[in-house]
Order: C-alpha cells, then structure tokens, then sequence
C-alpha cells in the first residue's frame, strides 16, 4: 500500500490569527504547516527540515521579506507563495524579482489560495531534487553549476542574479528546444499571460552579454521570433571547438 505524503508548508507570518485560520484550511486539506512568526524563526526552520512550499508575509518584524525571499531562493527552489497586504503593484513585481514564485495580496479567499498551491506544486516537481544533488550543466564553453550556483564562462566565473540563473538553467536544460516565452514568465517570474512585461527580454539580454562574445550576434541564445528563445547546443559546441 502507498501511503501518501503530506506536503509540508512553511507559513511565514507574525499575524497570529491569520496563521491560524491557514493552517485549520490547510490542515483540513493535509497540509503539514509550520508556523514561524518571524525571519529568525523562519530561517531556523528552513535550515533544519525541508518544505515543499513556503507561504511569506513581507512585513516581518525583524527583517524585510523581500530580503528573506532572496535568502530562501540563493539555497533552494522551493516554491515561495507571498501572501501579503501590500497590494502595490510594484511589491508584487519586486517580490518576483528578488524569487518569490506568486504573489496573492491579502485578503484573499481560502480557494484562491489553495489553487494557487496546487500549481506551484505542481510544477514545482523538476526542482525538488536539493540544489547539492543536481548535477552542473555543461555546454561548449558554458558551465552552469547548479550545486555551487555558479556561472563559469570559458573558464571564467560569471556574478549572475538568482532570476538571470535560473533563466539560463532553463534554457540550457532543454537545450535545442525551443522555449516559450510565456512558459519561461510563468516558470521563473510567475507572470500570468495577462502581465505586459519586458522582465525577459531584459534578462535575456544581459546574459547575453555575459555568456555571448559578440552579444549581437549570439550563438547559445537564440531568438525564435513570435515563440521564444532556444540555447543552441549545435552552435556552443561548434564555437567552443
């Protein structure tokens, strides 16, 4: 007999009676929740046990949660889901930026939230192996090491932002396919089709210019007009020759 494994949620926020009432939801649902009212408290956990979805407030009284965000995604692709009043467009956008998966301005409604779990989940899938176990990608003269989150570049390490990182491990893991650039929103920013937004053409851009010798003319990113960007195995291995 399998026995199903409930998912394990970190719930980050100093609001006790809006825990309370997300986790009685979730609990109902068999969700594990554990509960942290602070960033201290948060990063303890986090580093002692390991959770499939992380929900987090941005309004902590001891540190920003956008700096708790980007502490979370430097160590690992686990789902963040903010759940925050800030309703500021541009919280939501800083938020995506800095690693969060979705954002969902409170208040909200328990199904909205449960729906928005059950798709990060589920795509959460191709990175739940721990960063320490997945194995670094190499193509012509691009070395991504996904453990060590490092960029090397004709043998020359490249600084790279958590977002342009994982653009490219997105790009050279599925490398001679073409990438859809609203899969690639969704799948690194969780930008819904409905957002007008120049975030990957900018990001695409600047890795460009670190992984390409003439970013004009690139050879490993690949525009596909209309549909997205491809990272062209054929042409790195022939450039790296």
């Amino acid at each position: 007999m399998v026995v199903q494994v409930p998912s394990r949620i970190l719930l980050v926020d100093d609001d006790p009676q809006f825990c309370k009432s997300v986790k009685t939801a979730l609990g109902d649902r068999d969700y594990a929740v554990t509960i942290a009212a602070d960033g201290q408290q948060a990063w303890q956990n986090f580093q002692e046990h390991s959770f499939n979805l992380i929900l987090l407030d941005l309004m902590l009284p001891d540190i920003d949660g956008l700096d708790l965000c980007q502490q979370f995604r430097r160590d690992s692709y686990v789902p963040i889901l903010v759940t925050s009043a800030r309703q500021d467009q541009g919280d939501r956008m800083a938020a995506l930026e800095v690693g969060a998966d979705s954002y969902l301005a409170k208040p909200f409604e328990t199904r909205e939230l449960l729906a928005r779990m059950a798709a990060l989940l589920r795509r959460a899938g191709k990175y739940s192996a721990p960063l320490s176990r997945q194995a670094p990608l190499e193509i012509g003269e691009v070395y991504l090491d996904i453990a060590g989150r490092q960029l090397i570049v004709r043998g020359q390490r490249i600084k790279v932002t958590p977002k342009e990182f994982e653009l490219l491990r997105a790009l050279m893991s599925r490398a001679e396919q073409v990438c859809r650039s609203e899969d690639l929103l969704w799948d690194i920013w969780g930008y819904d089709g409905n957002i007008q937004t120049r975030t990957l053409h900018v990001h695409i851009g600047r890795l460009r210019k670190k992984i390409e010798a003439d970013p004009t003319t690139p050879q490993y990113i690949i525009t596909q007009p209309g549909v997205g960007y491809m990272f062209a195995a054929a042409n790195a291995n022939r450039a790296a020759s």
